[in-house]
């Protein structure tokens, strides 16, 4: 599955081409049984379809499931992509702001106590990003769970998903942590006081750092491939 799907995301498998039938069982020494079920699976992420006496062929990008975790993962293993990311910033841009909003109405105490457990832990990891990644990360799926909104608290694995490949750009060409460890303190403060329009506004902030790592390490991608 992951062979297929990589080969699908970097486009070396273009919609609209076919899958052949034996190539991957010969390719990977599998059997014909593990290439169907991994088609199956494809299949349920958009990727491809099957269709008798056609075959199973590369669907166009737009069918994707693109919010898929295994389809993102890939995207990130691929490559840097300016557009998809650009376009994922816009949708942290959407949501976060108006879920601090909702969080510094609604959280619990409990809630409250959880992120700044979680934001102690992003200060302690210092410049060590994978000491870092994991609380950044749990950080954003409690604040959309503090909302008191069951329907974005079910988003919240998509969601991680989706900052996860952000962050995998955007971390590493930055050496900012303690920096961003302190706009996040700012957030949980603002919550904690609740006040909806300061945590707004920190999160725009943070969100205004994140964008501005990415694009210098999509500036550094960019010429290193040149």
């Amino acid at each position: 599955m992951h062979e297929i799907g990589v080969q699908i995301v970097n486009g070396e498998l273009k919609p609209g081409d076919t899958l052949p039938d034996n190539g991957f069982v010969g390719e990977s020494e599998v059997s014909r049984t593990v290439v169907r079920e991994a088609v199956k699976v494809l299949a349920a992420k958009g990727l491809v379809e099957s269709r008798p006496k056609v075959g199973t062929r590369v669907r166009p990008r737009r069918e994707w499931n693109l919010l898929d975790p295994d389809v993102l993962a890939w995207q990130i293993e691929v490559g840097p992509n300016a557009e998809f990311l650009g376009q994922a910033l816009e949708l942290r841009r959407m949501i976060e702001p108006a879920a601090a909003r909702l969080a510094a109405e609604r959280a619990t105490e409990a809630e409250i106590a959880a992120l700044y457990e979680a934001y102690e832990a992003m200060a302690a990891a210092g410049d060590d990003l994978d000491a870092f990644m994991e609380p950044d990360l749990r950080f954003h799926s409690l604040l959309l769970e503090a909302c008191g909104n069951e329907l974005l608290e079910h988003m919240s694995e998509i969601f991680t998903a989706v900052l996860r490949t952000i962050f995998a750009y955007s971390s590493s060409s930055s050496r900012s942590y303690p920096r961003a460890a302190r706009r996040h303190r700012a957030i949980v403060r603002a919550i904690e006081e609740r006040d909806a329009d300061a945590a707004e506004l920190a999160v725009l902030r943070l969100i205004d750092d994140t964008k501005k790592d990415l694009a210098s390490a999509l500036r550094r991608s960019s010429k290193r491939y040149a």
